[in-house]
C-alpha cells in the first residue's frame, strides 16, 4: 500500500469533481482507519430519468444534518454516486438519511433489494479499518475517477459543432435517447460485428502459446449500425446499461456459433449481473463441460459496484470450469490494490504510453511486488501497441500480452512458418 507522501502524484488533481479530493482524504487517514467506514451510494446506476441533476441535489440535502453534527464528509463522485466517510458515527444515525434517499427514488428497481442484504444493489458498505476493504474502494474510486478523465479528455477532443475530431464520433449519449438505441440493441444484427483478438505468452521474442482468444463486439461498427450520430463511450456509465443488453444478444450468438470448438479457449467481456442472470444458465447448460475452456472476464467498475455478487458470481463460475479474469486495472491501481485478494485466475491490466516513463521508481518497485503476489503467469499487459509496451511488461516479469502490436506479431510469426 502506498505510502502518502508519495501517493499524492496519483491524485487527479486537474479534474472539476470530487473524485480527486476523496482520494486525497483516503490517503491522509491510510496510516489511521481505526473507526473510519465508507457508504457508497450507486446513484449512478439508477435509470436516467431519476438521475436527474435536481433529484440529486435533494438527495445531498438529506444529508445536512448528519454532515452538521457528527465526523462525516459527503463526497458527490462524477459519476453520479455519494460517499459518505465516517468516523466513529453510530451507523442508526447514517441508515436513517439513506432511508430517506432509497424512498425518494422508490420506484427504481435499483431500490427494491431488501436493506443491508447480499443483494442490494443501492448501498455498499465498507469498513476502511479492514486492509483488504480500504484497498478495494480507493481502487474502485480510482477507477471512476480515470474514467472522468477519459470522458473529459474526449470533450476536449470535440470540434465546435461537438462532434469528435478522433476516436468514436458522434454528439453525447443522452438519457433521452439511451432507452432507444437499447431497444435497438435487443434486435441488430451482431454477428457480422464480432471479433477476436488473442492474448499469447511472449517467447523468445516471438508470440508462443495463445492463452485465449477474446470475443468482443466491435464498437465502432456497432455505433453505425444502432446510432451513428451518438458517442456510445460519451458516457461510460450509461454504455454501462447498454453493455447488458449487449452481453444477452452475445450469448445468444454464441450458443448458435459454439466458440468451444476452437482449437484454443476462448474469453468474454460479461457484466456481473449477466453472469448470475438465467441467461447464461442457459448458456452454460450448452457448453457443458467446455466451461474450462472459456474465460470470463468481468470490469473493476462493474465489481466494486456490488462485491458480493461479484464474489458470488466467481464462486459459481469456478465450481463449474470457468476462469475468471479481472479486467480494467492500470498499472498505478496497483500501487492501492492486490488484486488477488478478489482470487481472480487472470488479471489484465492495461497499457498507456504514459507509464514507460511516468511511473516513479518507488512505485515500479510496489507494482513488480504486487505482480509478484499475483503470480506473473496470470498477468496479462492488454492494449499493447508497441515494442515499448512489450520491454516495458517484461520488465515487470510479465510475460503474457494482448493488443495490436501483438496482432502484427502473431501475423509476423505466423508467416515464418513458426505457427
Amino acid at each position: 500500500m502506498a505510502e502518502p507522501s508519495t501517493a499524492v502524484s496519483l491524485i487527479p488533481t486537474d479534474t472539476p469533481s470530487e473524485d480527486g479530493v476523496l482520494l486525497d482524504h483516503l490517503q491522509r487517514i491510510e496510516q489511521n482507519t481505526k473507526g473510519c467506514y465508507a457508504v457508497q451510494l450507486h446513484l449512478s446506476r439508477l435509470r436516467p430519468e431519476f438521475r436527474k441533476r435536481h433529484f440529486l441535489r435533494i438527495a445531498a440535502r438529506a444529508f445536512d444534518a448528519l454532515v452538521n453534527h457528527h465526523d462525516v464528509t459527503l463526497y458527490m463522485l462524477s459519476n453520479s454516486d455519494f460517499v459518505l466517510m465516517c468516523r466513529e458515527v453510530p451507523i442508526d444515525e447514517v441508515d436513517q438519511p439513506i432511508n430517506r434517499i432509497r424512498a425518494l427514488f422508490g420506484e427504481d428497481p435499483l431500490t427494491f433489494s431488501e436493506v443491508g442484504s447480499p443483494d442490494d444493489r443501492f448501498t455498499s458498505w465498507l469498513d476502511l479499518s479492514q486492509g483488504t476493504e480500504y484497498a478495494v474502494f480507493v481502487a474502485g474510486v480510482m477507477e471512476i475517477a480515470e474514467a472522468d478523465r477519459d470522458r473529459r479528455r474526449r470533450e476536449l477532443e470535440r470540434g465546435a459543432d461537438g462532434r469528435q475530431i478522433s476516436g468514436m464520433r458522434g454528439g453525447p449519449l443522452e438519457p433521452e435517447s439511451l432507452n432507444a438505441i437499447n431497444e435497438r440493441l435487443k434486435s441488430v444484427r451482431i454477428l457480422d460485428l464480432i471479433r477476436q483478438q488473442q492474448a499469447v505468452a511472449i517467447e523468445g521474442g516471438r508470440a508462443g502459446a495463445v492463452l485465449f482468444s477474446e470475443f468482443f463486439v466491435s464498437m465502432t461498427d456497432l455505433q453505425q449500425r444502432v446510432a451513428p450520430d451518438i458517442n456510445l463511450f460519451s458516457s461510460p456509465w450509461m454504455f454501462q446499461f447498454l453493455t447488458e443488453t449487449l452481453d444477452r444478444r452475445m450469448l445468444s450468438v454464441l450458443m448458435r456459433q459454439n466458440p468451444t470448438t476452437l482449437p484454443y479457449p476462448v474469453s468474454l467481456n460479461l457484466n456481473v449481473a449477466t453472469v448470475l442472470s438465467s441467461g447464461f444458465q442457459t448458456f452454460h447448460s450448452t457448453v457443458g463441460d467446455a466451461a474450462r475452456r472459456i474465460v470470463i472476464e468481468m470490469q473493476t467498475v462493474d465489481i466494486f459496484a456490488n462485491l458480493t455478487a461479484f464474489d458470488n458470481a466467481r464462486a459459481w463460475l469456478n465450481e463449474r470450469g470457468y476462469r475468471v479474469l479481472l479486467d480494467g486495472l492500470n498499472p498505478l491501481s496497483l500501487s492501492f490494490f492486490d488484486p488477488s485478494l478478489l482470487r481472480p485466475d487472470f488479471v489484465k491490466i492495461s497499457w498507456s504510453p504514459e507509464f514507460h516513463s511516468g511511473v516513479p521508481t518507488d512505485r515500479l518497485a510496489d507494482i513488480r511486488d504486487v505482480i509478484g503476489h499475483i503470480g506473473a503467469e496470470k498477468v496479462i499487459l492488454a492494449r499493447v501497441d508497441s515494442e515499448d509496451a512489450i520491454r516495458w511488461g517484461l520488465s515487470l516479469g510479465v510475460a503474457r500480452f494482448q493488443g495490436r502490436m501483438i496482432d502484427r506479431l502473431i501475423q509476423r510469426t505466423a508467416e515464418r512458418g513458426y505457427i
